[in-house]
């Protein structure tokens, strides 16, 4: 027992972040998240494997120490923000010294967990109301990191974004208000295959990387020497990069404090907005995240003015999520456009504006087959609603609005429907446990002790129930085949029937596209109708009619679904003339299926 506690107090050694190898855009983006907390976090999005969690957790051994409150658990500086604890001993406030936190926020934490519960302890024990600070206050002033963010549930996911955005979190439990500050760095990773993330979480994250393996084979091998040799000595691997170390926490304290002296010029805050525009920004968090990042990296480079250079080298990262259909433009292009901007050589009001597509078969060239038609986009005919069927099971009008079923969940969210005493992690339900408890304290009150006395037996657990919507997944050909007779315009007058209703009934909606030689998930699963209407009136159509693939991407997009619900009841809808010209490669596709698995 003794050995055991001594190795839980020794720190765990993480590699160094001057360490590592490659992979230079992710680790500016981290350092410029670390310098300015309001810049809205980063979101590195790419392949497993490419150093997204060794970097994130590296970032935090990075940080200076803080000056916080001496015993507050929400690490609040003495001159404020201040927690309602803090308010409370004001002005007799002792400063100290604490390291940066740094909070790893697990897949499976419940909704109080992360922003915080009442005190059970101290309410039945004592019979005082009192809040027991969760995740977000442990990580004020300090860096959140969520690995593979895309399986983070919805309704968490959505509670850390709405605190990073607003800095501060609003507790609601059991008659107990409680708001504390909630400033921090949020960090979070994501695979694409192993789900995609909805477009609303994807646009809230101020800074997102593309992060990739290393193409050149020496730095591949630099990554397996430092590597190896981290893992045969930690603390002497560390103390050969101390200095390394040393430095680069300097760096960024001193940016720290400059940067608030960093000059944005207006010519400059010109080109962000000119640059978002032209990236087809919805909103205006691109060109804040844009003008905030570059900032940043001039105080990271110890210039006290904003240049060009440095607006080109951060628009892919705080642009390229936001851009319109998820085109982010190359290095290459982003530079040439900013460098053109900022010399002023195309006047306002001109080039490409947010939206606007070329005209119709407007630079389209013909198929390599010759024959095939050109790539048109073609605006949809009249919308009328369509209902869909439902199962039996499911029962009720299909007229009626809302969602479409309610079942039982596991989840922190839904209506508390009863009490169970089975422990299965979930959310305590105080009247139940107290009316159970209640039957028992003649027997176990004692004198001078609390007046509530709740055994293990008394616990019980809410059971809740959450309505969930159908997933609706179209599968839409695009083929040259469908222009034929305006078969493409009745198509998509259809398909936005279909999304009316949808909208009603709470539903998520899916998009698959086939033409050309291959399918793709134009829209993954989302919510988001007025998302699924825009991708698809501005379907292009043309070339050849790959049906076999497009069927195989909807096998593909529904064992995803199917695998994260089972319960889920998917509604498949095929639009096409049923024309296939392209066979399907099964050795390609064997390929694929090994390496995704």
């Amino acid at each position: 027992m003794a050995q055991k506690k001594s190795q839980n107090r020794t720190p765990k050694l993480v590699f160094p972040l001057a360490a590592i190898a490659g992979q230079r855009q992710m680790v500016t983006a981290l350092i410029l998240a670390a310098i300015d907390l309001d810049l809205g976090g980063v979101l590195l999005m790419g392949e497993k494997g490419t150093a997204k969690s060794t970097a994130a957790r590296a970032l935090a051994h990075l940080l200076p120490p803080i000056t916080v409150v001496a015993g507050c658990p929400n690490h609040c500086h003495p001159q404020g923000p201040l927690c309602p604890r803090c308010q409370a001993k004001a002005p007799h406030l002792a400063p100290t010294q604490t390291p940066t936190p740094f909070v790893d926020l697990p897949l499976g934490a419940s909704e109080d967990r992360v922003a915080g519960s009442l005190d059970i302890a101290e309410a039945i024990g004592r019979g005082r109301l009192r809040v027991s600070p969760g995740l977000l206050a442990q990580t004020h002033r300090g860096i959140l990191y969520i690995d593979e963010v895309n399986l983070l549930p919805h309704h968490l996911a959505a509670l850390v974004l709405d605190a990073a955005a607003s800095g501060f979190n609003q507790v609601e439990r059991e008659s107990v208000s409680y708001r504390h500050p909630a400033r921090f760095a949020l960090v979070a990773s994501c695979n694409p295959e192993e789900g995609p993330l909805s477009p609303q979480l994807l646009d809230r994250f101020g800074l997102c990387v593309p992060v990739s393996s290393e193409r050149d084979p020496e730095t591949r091998v630099e990554v397996i020497r430092r590597r190896l040799a981290f893992e045969a000595d930690p603390a002497g691997f560390n103390a050969r990069w101390r200095e390394s170390q040393r430095r680069l926490r300097r760096r960024l304290t001193r940016a720290r404090q400059n940067l608030g002296q960093v000059t944005l010029d207006e010519p400059i805050r010109s080109l962000a907005a000119r640059l978002a525009a032209r990236a087809g920004c919805r909103g205006h968090r691109g060109e804040l995240s844009l003008v905030r990042a570059a900032r940043a990296l001039a105080a990271w480079q110890g210039q006290a003015a904003v240049t060009p250079e440095h607006i080109a080298r951060t628009t892919s990262m705080a642009l390229g999520h936001r851009a319109v259909d998820g085109r982010a433009p190359s290095e290459v292009t982003v530079r040439r456009l900013g460098h053109a901007l900022a010399a002023a050589a195309v006047p306002a009001g001109t080039g490409v504006q947010p939206g606007q597509r070329a005209e119709p078969g407007a630079g389209a060239a013909p198929s390599r087959a010759g024959k095939e038609r050109v790539i048109r986009v073609l605006p949809p005919g009249e919308v009328r609603p369509v209902l869909t069927s439902r199962p039996p099971r499911e029962g009720g009008s299909l007229r009626q609005s809302g969602r479409r079923s309610a079942r039982r969940v596991n989840e922190n969210r839904g209506r508390y429907i009863r009490a169970s005493a089975r422990r299965l992690g979930r959310p305590l339900a105080l009247d139940a446990t107290v009316r159970a408890a209640a039957p028992h304290q003649a027997a176990r009150r004692r004198p001078g002790g609390p007046a509530l006395v709740v055994r293990a037996a008394d616990i019980r657990e809410k059971v809740k129930a959450a309505k969930r919507g159908r997933l609706l997944l179209l599968v839409v050909d695009a083929s040259g085949s469908m222009n034929a007779a305006a078969r493409m315009r009745e198509t998509k007058a259809a398909v936005l029937g279909l999304l009316m209703e949808a909208y009603q009934k709470r539903d998520r909606v899916g998009l698959v596209t086939f033409g050309g030689d291959r399918a793709h998930e134009l829209l993954p699963p989302t919510a988001s109708i007025d998302v699924a209407k825009r991708m698809l009136v501005d379907l292009p159509t043309g070339g050849k009619t790959p049906l076999a693939h497009g069927l195989v991407t909807l096998a593909q997009v529904l064992s995803r679904e199917l695998a994260r619900d089972p319960r889920l009841n998917p509604l498949v809808i095929i639009l096409t003339d049923g024309r296939p010209n392209v066979p399907y490669d099964l050795p390609q596709a064997r390929r694929r299926v090994s390496i995704q698995g």
